[in-house]
């Protein structure tokens, strides 16, 4: 087995062209499972240039883009008996490789915990480049809590190694939802005549969640019982439903106040409309619905 002199990771998407010059071999890497146990036991974290000149072909893949879901998991919440619950973790990625002979994908979840074996592995055969999805079976004590580390790295056929990219899984042992502190929004507004530019109405809820802000994966609010639009706590930077042609209108970002900004026209339709408000965090919990109505006249 022969390995190189240094490991780094690399870091972001952006240095796709030095991780393509690692091309680190670890053996044939006849027996893949070889490749985690290296991993795991800290050896393996990405790779720079090996001493020396490195083969043309010798062209390692890349892995960029990682996606996890869930990345928050409420073990009180999950249902079973037992001191132990068992949870699906799907893990997606792209694999990029120049040569195009991938061989496998590999994922290594770990604990909180440092020098704690795997809790979960897999190795998924990829025959060419592109998006790469798997299901683990993550199993863990109800007691236990903390930042989970998903590391994911693929080889080729010639054992070359790619970079590693990374995300975290946060679990807790216990969560509450979210919950819907206030809405401000008028309850009658008066179209603009005929050849008048639109009015602009802001929709603002106040948001908490007894895991914090940050643990809030969206506001939403439901416009008579069919159109479901986002409320964004985005400083008003974005554009915060795609299409919509609006600035969410939202004033400080991370401040818990939720704004979504909407535009009457004079040709709306008057009468009464249904405002039915609710907040989702990252877990999958949602908050008790607020529901309001608007006149429009």
């Amino acid at each position: 087995m022969r390995l190189p002199h240094r490991f780094t990771r690399p870091r972001g998407a952006s240095h796709i062209r030095d991780a393509r010059r690692c091309a680190m071999r670890v053996g044939t890497l006849s027996n893949s499972f070889l490749a985690v146990l290296l991993f795991s036991a800290g050896f393996i974290t990405a790779c720079d240039s090996a001493p020396g000149t490195t083969p043309l072909d010798a062209v390692a893949p890349v892995v960029e883009d990682i996606q996890v879901s869930p990345d928050v998991l409420a073990l009180d919440q999950i249902a079973g008996e037992g001191d132990a619950v068992t949870a699906p973790i799907t893990v997606s990625a792209n694999v990029l490789d120049e040569n195009e002979d991938l061989s496998t994908f590999f994922v290594v979840i770990r604990s909180a915990l440092s020098g704690q074996t795997p809790l979960a592995t897999a190795e998924v055969p990829i025959p060419n480049s592109g998006r790469v999805q798997t299901v683990l079976d993550l199993t863990v004590s109800r007691a236990e809590s903390g930042r989970f580390t998903v590391s994911v790295f693929a080889s080729d056929t010639q054992g070359h190694l790619s970079n590693v990219a990374y995300h975290v899984i946060d679990v807790t042992a216990s969560s509450e939802p979210p919950v819907i502190l206030d809405v401000d929004m008028p309850e009658r507004v008066s179209r603009p005549a005929a050849g008048e530019p639109p009015i602009s109405i802001a929709l603002v809820v106040r948001a908490d969640d007894p895991d914090g802000l940050t643990n809030i994966a969206f506001v939403q609010v439901i416009v008579n019982g069919g159109t479901t639009l986002r409320l964004c706590d985005d400083g008003g930077q974005g554009v915060c439903n795609a299409g919509f042609g609006v600035s969410s209108g939202d004033v400080v970002a991370g401040d818990g106040l939720y704004t979504l900004t909407i535009q009457l026209e004079s040709t709306n339709a008057p009468g009464t409309y249904t405002f039915e408000y609710s907040v989702v965090d990252r877990s999958g919990l949602r908050s008790a619905t607020e529901v309001r109505s608007m006149v429009i006249e």
